[in-house]
């Protein structure tokens, strides 16, 4: 069978104060939304590393205060996230899916699985406040660190670490990066909302289908334009 044709481009964009010029390589056919997402944080990552430039990063390998904040993904990041869950051996996906349980009990338990038109930061506030480790985090450190969501990228502080574990966040100086992210919701259908990584297995079982198919670089466009509307 022939190799996949892929498209390349360099993409030049004005983000906020930032400007950014990144090789972007998609697959040239049709494809899942799912399958630019490798693409998009490697965009993502671009942007971060324009905005932390010259700035001195306290977020290290093993604080992993934030990794109990809510993190808000997209459908087409659930559909990747949830392809790379299924694809691990059975043993390893099963200490996985019991953490998910045991996240999505606790959430019930706290009546915080539903929005139920609760403002974002009320939300994720009360959501914090429960101490919730990431499923996916592992001796304070996330285990898929090269397949995070995007808004995980977007997160970095240059205040001491330690302050991070505050339940109101106080002295906690964020790296002011675009919210990039952003776009992503909505990419395969602009009624599309968010969920909380930790209630994965249970968007799982009642998720649309696959959705429909566009060339990788139609995808990219799509993501573009959710940037600029978003006003990213």
């Amino acid at each position: 069978m022939a190799a996949e044709a892929h498209s390349t481009a360099t993409l030049r964009l004005s983000v906020g104060d930032l400007r950014i010029a990144h090789p972007i390589t998609v697959p040239s056919g049709p494809v899942l939304a799912a399958d630019v997402v490798p693409a998009l944080q490697g965009l993502v990552n671009a942007v971060v590393a324009a905005a932390e430039a010259g700035k001195a990063i306290s977020c290290r390998k093993g604080c992993g205060a934030c990794c109990r904040q809510l993190v808000p993904i997209s459908r087409t990041e659930g559909e990747r996230l949830l392809s790379t869950v299924l694809a691990l051996p059975t043993e390893r996906r099963a200490v996985l899916e019991a953490r998910f349980a045991a996240a999505e009990a606790a959430l019930a338990a706290a009546d915080l699985k539903e929005r139920k038109g609760r403002p974002d930061r009320e939300l994720s506030t009360a959501y914090f406040a429960l101490g919730i480790p990431c499923p996916f985090l592992e001796e304070e450190s996330c285990s898929i660190h090269p397949d995070r969501p995007l808004v995980c990228r977007e997160y970095l502080v240059t205040s001491p670490p330690e302050l991070c574990a505050g339940p109101e966040q106080e002295g906690v100086t964020p790296v002011p990066v675009p919210k990039v992210s952003l776009a992503a919701r909505g990419l395969q259908d602009e009624r599309e909302e968010w969920f909380p990584l930790a209630l994965l297995m249970d968007w799982a079982k009642r998720r649309p289908g696959a959705g429909s198919r566009r060339s990788g670089p139609e995808w990219i466009q799509r993501f573009l334009k959710g940037m600029s509307s978003k006003r990213a």
